[in-house]
């Protein structure tokens, strides 16, 4: 290398061509570097290195900010609701946690659960109560939401700042190399958190809410409503000769009750009598699935961890009980937001498909149980 450099140096002492030969000089000599400096080791790696944590900095850059927004909106709904101090309140809730119970001993593990999430909803309640002994039902919901919402940011934020940071740290550019993937990804997701929660606050329908507006299709031409299990509402009405007995979670809260416990004490009530369940709830669908395209299958449509799913699944299996899913997709985003006109129109066509299965496969004389699963914000009965 040395000796290309020194010839050229004496091809230029000899030539006389000015000013024109001297830059062409200088850019040999400047990629002749650029290339030697590119053979030393372990330089280029360094420079991967640099490029791609700027990447996924911006990216974390922006899910930090999308937390920020969300815990200002949390302080100031904790303002407006009298609380003396907000900041020291979601400093309590953000890092708030539950523990998976054991599961290499799996026996009784789905009453282990269903305590854990029942308590610490509970304490979450109690906590929100004892800030605000006056607080309603209402404004407590959306406390609760926005406390998810922070909680989820900040889970996000935080585990890709560790990973980040050790990438760092080892100078390890196999993790750079996947943080650089995966972070605008969860970029996305945090950016569809930040509107979820504006969305919760304003009371309005959720695509999540496709099961609960299902459900209320049926429930706002019965009168005699009542409550199985908590935050849950049921009614029952007539249809062609058949029971059928409606159960959604109460709105206009953002809840989504416990239908699972609704459904197990309705059916234990009724016995026999009960010929069907049918689920309807809103699905993730795949890219390149349309937004509120419907699909009908067996078992217990519900994105729930387990104890409420389970409920369902063995009452069903006590007095032999078909389950009938009925699902709406749509994207992430779109069943944290607000309700898209595509999953609006699919409810009523979900209707005419629930009446359709109630028909076909059930006689008159028979107890049908319906259930719309989902956050039922903004959606009364």
């Amino acid at each position: 290398m040395l000796d290309i450099i020194l010839n050229i140096l004496a091809f230029a002492q000899s030539a006389n061509n000015g000013a024109a030969f001297t830059f062409e000089l200088l850019y040999m000599l400047f990629f002749i570097v650029i290339i030697a400096i590119s053979f030393i080791p372990g330089l280029q790696q360094q420079y991967q290195m640099m490029f791609m944590s700027k990447d996924v900095e911006k990216n974390l850059n922006t899910i930090e900010n999308y937390l920020k927004d969300a815990k200002g909106i949390a302080e100031k709904l904790l303002k407006e609701k009298n609380f003396q101090d907000p900041k020291a309140f979601l400093d309590r809730v953000i890092d708030r946690f539950v523990i998976d119970p054991v599961s290499i001993e799996p026996t009784d593990i789905i009453s282990r659960m269903k305590l854990l999430l029942r308590t610490n909803e509970d304490t979450v309640r109690q906590m929100i109560t004892k800030y605000s002994p006056n607080i309603d039902p209402m404004s407590r919901s959306q406390i609760e939401v926005s406390i998810e919402v922070i909680n989820a940011l900040n889970m996000i934020y935080k585990v890709i700042r560790h990973y980040f940071l050790l990438a760092k740290k080892l100078k390890n550019l196999m993790i750079m190399y996947q943080l650089q993937a995966v972070a605008p990804i969860y970029a996305k997701l945090a950016e569809a958190y930040g509107k979820a929660q504006k969305v919760f606050l304003q009371g309005i329908p959720v695509g999540d809410g496709l099961g609960p507006l299902v459900a209320s299709r049926f429930l706002m031409n019965i009168t005699d409503k009542w409550s199985p299990s908590k935050d849950t509402i049921a009614g029952s009405m007539e249809f062609e000769g058949r029971k059928l007995i409606v159960v959604k979670a109460e709105g206009p809260m953002a809840t989504v009750g416990e239908p699972g416990e609704a459904v197990q004490n309705i059916v234990e009530k009724e016995g026999n009598k009960v010929a069907r369940i049918i689920t309807v709830d809103a699905a993730l669908k795949l890219e390149g699935e349309e937004t509120g395209s419907i699909a009908e299958g067996m078992g217990v449509a519900m994105g729930d961890p387990g104890p409420e799913k389970i409920a369902i699944e063995r009452v069903a299996a006590k007095y032999n009980i078909p389950i009938d899913a009925v699902i709406v997709k749509m994207s992430m985003e779109e069943a944290i937001t607000e309700m898209r006109k595509e999953v609006y129109e699919a409810a009523d066509k979900v209707v005419n498909y629930v009446k359709n299965i109630i028909l076909e496969r059930t006689k008159p004389g028979d107890t049908v149980v319906l259930v719309g699963v989902g956050n039922t914000v903004g959606i009364a009965q």
